[in-house]
């Protein structure tokens, strides 16, 4: 027993070791800088443009909410719709492959769906919302800076004509939620239909017998019932889409221009916080870079623990009103 408690502790301590250092260096942050400064809408680490260094990430705090909501909006109902297929319409050799698809997209590595955004961009982004004419191109002129200082010093050659966080193509926020949409599709698909699949038959047969058809009884009885599954794999694809990094870090990018204007221009290139730490961590970084970093760090942890327990208040609630509609049936 000792041995399995053991091997049981190893990720509730690498846990509370994790967490411990975020709140450490994130103390330190708040001490160098300021919770004023770090919730600001004004945020340039001095890389590119000269001037004061400024810590503001509310707007990336704002950018990992939009990209959130987009991702899961697109991945529920097409989890929802390759899970209930799956489940409740078996097709034989076709239901399987399809399921044995989900698992080998879900082992496809991230930035592999990042390199397919600029696919998204010219088929999906640029004809349908004209998005490669929304901003002018980053060039020294546009950004105060004399073309004979350009590239800065220091900027490796293979990026010396275009910023890193730039691919070149019209990033946005939209984009960056479809591709994570993309990503999280394989994790949360296989969670509904678990889902469905838990719905005790009884209750379904019981619905089919009372004259109720299969669309009927999938609306009024299995959908009900599989509820806190889903809700579970919709936290599962939120947690996903909020802490993966390449996709934030390609498809929408580094920069963080401020606040969109209006709110939700998803339009908008506006860094989330997963590149905040990519952003300020390099070797020529001010000491004041590293502990901003461990602050964004620490508020996706925030974040991540409200997704969770907001799934499962939720969880319980629909739970309790399932035991106390079993009692009275």
């Amino acid at each position: 027993m000792l041995p399995l408690l053991i091997l049981g502790l190893v990720p509730v301590l690498a846990l509370l070791l994790i967490v411990h250092n975020l709140v450490e260096k994130s103390l330190l942050a708040i001490d160098m800088v300021g919770l004023s400064e770090l919730f600001s809408t004004e945020f340039r680490d001095g890389a590119f443009i000269a001037g004061p260094v400024h810590y503001g990430l509310l707007p990336a705090l704002w950018t990992t909410f939009l990209a959130v909501v987009i991702a899961v909006a697109i991945a529920l109902p097409a989890s929802l719709a390759i899970a209930v297929f799956a489940s409740e319409f078996p097709s034989g050799l076709l239901g399987r492959g399809l399921r044995g698809l989900l698992g080998m997209l879900a082992g496809i590595p991230p930035i592999v769906y990042a390199l397919t955004a600029g696919i998204f961009t010219r088929l999906f982004m640029i004809p349908k919302f004209c998005s490669g004419f929304l901003r002018p191109p980053i060039t020294p002129e546009a950004l105060g800076i004399c073309p004979e200082n350009w590239p800065p010093p220091g900027l490796p050659p293979i990026t010396s004509g275009t910023f890193p966080w730039h691919l070149g193509g019209p990033n946005s926020i939209l984009l960056g939620g479809f591709v994570l949409a993309l990503l999280v599709i394989p994790f949360m698909a296989p969670f509904i239909d678990d889902a469905l699949r838990n719905v005790p038959f009884e209750l379904k047969e019981a619905s089919l017998s009372l004259g109720a058809n299969r669309w009927h009884t999938l609306k009024k009885v299995t959908l009900p019932l599989a509820l806190p599954g889903i809700i579970s794999a919709t936290a599962v694809g939120a947690l996903k889409a909020t802490g993966d990094v390449m996709i934030a870090l390609l498809v929408i990018g580094r920069a963080v221009p401020g606040l969109p204007t209006p709110l939700w221009d998803v339009l908008e290139v506006s860094a989330p916080l997963t590149s905040i730490g990519p952003t300020l961590v390099r070797d020529t970084a001010p000491v004041t870079h590293a502990p901003v970093a461990h602050f964004a760090g620490l508020l996706l942890l925030v974040i991540a623990f409200a997704i969770m327990g907001v799934a499962t208040l939720l969880q319980r609630r629909l739970r309790r009103r399932y035991c106390e509609t079993s009692l009275i049936l």
